[in-house]
C-alpha cells in the first residue's frame, strides 16, 4: 500500500518535471517568436508572444503549487535541462517548423499534465487536478488552432 508521503513525493516529482518542461517550452516559443520569418510573420509573432506569456504564468503557478504542497521547485538551469522531457530548439525562422515545434511541445506538456491529473485525483487533490484540467483544455484549443494553420485552413494569409 502506498503511503501518503510516497504518493505526495511522486506528485511533486511530476510537477517538477512539468515545471522544467514548461521552462524549456518557454525558451523554444520565445526563440520562434524572435526568429519566425515569412508572409505570416506578424500573425505568428503575436501568437508566439501570447504563448510565451502564457507559459510564464504557468511556470509561476506550477512552482507555487509545488511550494504549497511542501516541495521545492527546480531552481537551476542544469536541473531544468535534466528534468525536461523536451529539448531546446533554436528557432529556424521557418513558419511551419516553428508551429510544428510548438505543437510537439504542447503534446508533451499535455502528456505530463494528464499523468499529474491522475495522480492528484487519486490523492483527492482537486486543486492540482483542476489546474491540470484547465491547462489541458487551453492546450487542446491552441493545438487545434495551430493545426489549422498547418492544414492551410487558417484565415491567416
Amino acid at each position: 500500500m502506498k503511503t501518503k508521503e510516497n504518493a505526495n513525493s511522486k506528485l511533486l516529482k511530476k510537477l517538477n518535471d512539468l515545471l522544467a518542461t514548461y521552462q524549456i517550452a518557454y525558451f523554444n516559443i520565445r526563440s520562434s517568436h524572435w526568429m519566425v520569418k515569412g508572409e505570416n510573420f506578424f500573425e505568428l509573432h503575436k501568437v508566439f508572444e501570447v504563448a510565451y506569456n502564457d507559459a510564464t504564468e504557468k511556470i509561476d503557478a506550477i512552482a507555487e503549487r509545488i511550494l504549497t504542497l511542501g516541495g521545492v521547485p527546480l531552481l537551476t538551469a542544469s536541473e531544468t535541462l535534466k528534468a525536461s522531457s523536451i529539448k531546446e530548439k533554436a528557432g529556424s525562422g521557418d513558419q511551419e517548423k516553428c508551429v510544428t515545434g510548438m505543437l510537439h511541445d504542447l503534446k508533451e506538456l499535455g502528456s505530463i499534465e494528464n499523468e499529474i491529473a491522475k495522480i492528484a485525483d487519486d490523492q483527492n487533490d482537486i486543486v492540482t487536478t483542476d489546474l491540470m484540467t484547465q491547462y489541458l483544455g487551453e492546450q487542446q484549443k491552441t493545438s487545434w488552432m495551430l493545426s489549422q494553420f498547418l492544414d492551410k485552413k487558417s484565415s491567416i494569409k
